[in-house]
């Protein structure tokens, strides 16, 4: 069935892809790989679970393709019992749609984002001070950066309620709290005539670059940055998994740089060009085979983004402390 499908395991959870020119030929295909799936399972006394399968059908993005949704097509069926089609689905705790817009993963982690922050809001007066990074790691961070490299190239635009989210937690935890809550110890009425009228310096909020500089805390935009330069250092000195290895291409020129593919939005494209543009750097300089340790080089990672995190103003963001060119 190699020549129809190409599958992904993991655990109990398996993916079957299915390409094509359109539709209707994609659906013939899956039903036929299906099928057999079916036998194979029936042969080895397994059971599938009806309740947890579906299918998702993914769109080329150019308007110039042979795709027609004007084409006949059957639904997907495993023994006779149709499989729900879906706009998007879970797969190892990230969203994924169908247009891979991260639309709905977004809107989930920032909702669970607001949750851990209520969480350690009600926690920051009940341990030691010294403890409250660890928290943010254990509790907040852990949630922000997981799949991140996955789902992290996305428009600044639809980063931004991430990125909102982690900057209010930064505030409850490492903010001027004593500051905040004066604003509110007296009514209106018993403010002096020329306070009584709360305008944009109440309602300012209080920058946070300091604090993350201070704190020595990566942003979504560096943590994105951080995991896409480890992962990919990872996956060529290990050489796994090999089908991600064997997509990246080393410079014949200079062993340490990688070979940029066509420019995309895959993960591929991204790790090379940013593994090169850290080797350019003085952090990366000093990495000279692919057989340095993980720990050295996590160091070295961080020390790039955060000496960029601290560039230009001490209190307002610019797009360099959020680039490592």
């Amino acid at each position: 069935m190699h020549q129809y499908s190409d599958f992904r395991t993991f655990a109990d959870d398996t993916n079957i892809f299915v390409t094509a020119k359109n539709r209707s030929e994609a659906v013939a295909k899956a039903n036929v790989v299906l099928d057999s799936v079916y036998q194979y399972m029936q042969a080895n006394k397994l059971h599938i679970n009806m309740d947890k399968c579906c299918y998702m059908h993914f769109k080329p993005k150019s308007k110039h393709n042979n795709l027609s949704e004007t084409d006949t097509y059957t639904t997907l069926s495993i023994n006779g019992k149709e499989i729900k089609e879906v706009e998007e689905t879970k797969f190892l705790g990230v969203i994924i749609d169908n247009k891979l817009t991260w639309n709905a993963h977004i809107t989930a982690l920032v909702k669970k984002l607001k949750c851990c922050t209520g969480q350690l809001n009600r926690l920051r007066e009940s341990v030691p001070k010294q403890l409250l990074k660890d928290l943010y790691h254990t509790l907040f961070e852990s949630h922000l950066s997981y799949g991140i490299s996955v789902w992290g190239n996305i428009p600044s635009t639809k980063l931004t309620p991430v990125a909102t989210s982690q900057k209010h937690c930064i505030r409850v935890l490492f903010g001027d709290r004593q500051a905040y809550l004066e604003k509110f110890e007296t009514c209106v009425r018993a403010r002096p005539t020329e306070t009584q009228i709360l305008g944009a310096e109440f309602h300012k909020k209080e920058h946070t670059k300091p604090l993350f500089n201070t704190k020595e805390i990566l942003t979504t935009q560096n943590l994105y940055h951080y995991h896409t330069l480890l992962e990919t250092y990872k996956i060529i000195k290990t050489h796994t998994p090999v089908s991600l290895y064997s997509c990246f291409k080393k410079s014949a020129r200079k062993e340490t740089l990688l070979i940029t593919p066509q420019p995309s939005e895959n993960f591929i494209y991204n790790g090379s060009s940013m593994w090169n543009m850290f080797r350019a750097c003085p952090e990366g300089s000093e990495i000279e085979d692919f057989h340095v340790g993980v720990s050295y080089v996590k160091i070295k990672i961080r020390e790039l983004l955060l000496r960029r995190q601290k560039q230009g103003d001490q209190e307002e963001w610019d797009e360099s402390n959020f680039s490592i060119r």
